[in-house]
């Protein structure tokens, strides 16, 4: 199973990065320029800056082995029963079903991100770490960004961008990581198998 798009299509997806660079750019800093803006236009802002900024990275993965710009050692699980805690603490299961009812309903979708079978699990993993690795360089962007708005004193477009900005960017990367937690147990489980 291949994560990747065709040729033809990963070099559209890299040129729509590209291009969501430059308007992420020339947005962001025209917002500097401009005060008072109506609340409900900072509230179309907010969902503007998150797509934007997500999206350079998210055209990006699809062309690109974009989650090798991280070390290996980052995407390790290193306490599983701390990550269990925070998955249950922080809601994520609820996300995951809101996923699952919304973007990912389509069974071929799923189908294509994991088949079920043993030959798709490194293509999963490698799929949750791109995945993981699109989500938390916007996650960190948008944050320092709203560190700078600040000054703006935009608070609605400011308080709804870092809203959209936890659920579609940080709640993603502990639900990749619980990914990759069952599937280091998967592989220990047919691992054993192997050896009797």
């Amino acid at each position: 199973m291949n994560i990747y798009a065709s040729p033809p299509k990963r070099v559209a997806f890299f040129l729509m990065s590209i291009f969501l660079l430059f308007q992420s750019i020339k947005f962001g800093s025209l917002l500097f320029e401009i005060s008072n803006i109506h609340w409900a236009v900072q509230i179309l802002l907010a969902f503007i800056i998150n797509i934007c900024f997500t999206g350079v990275f998210a055209f990006a993965g699809f062309a690109l082995p974009t989650e090798n710009l991280m070390p290996q050692k980052y995407y390790k699980i290193h306490d599983a029963k701390k990550l269990k805690y925070w998955f249950k603490k922080l809601g994520v299961e609820a996300f995951r079903k809101f996923l699952l009812a919304t973007v990912w309903r389509k069974k071929e979708m799923q189908k294509d991100y994991f088949n079920g079978k043993i030959d798709g699990i490194s293509s999963f993993e490698q799929g949750t770490k791109k995945s993981e690795f699109g989500h938390l360089i916007p996650l960190i962007l948008i944050t320092v960004f709203c560190v700078f708005l600040i000054k703006t004193k935009m608070w609605i477009l400011i308080i709804l961008t870092m809203i959209i900005n936890i659920i579609f960017n940080f709640y993603p990367i502990p639900l990749q990581r619980h990914h990759r937690m069952r599937l280091l147990r998967m592989k220990k489980i047919m691992q054993g198998r192997n050896r009797k």
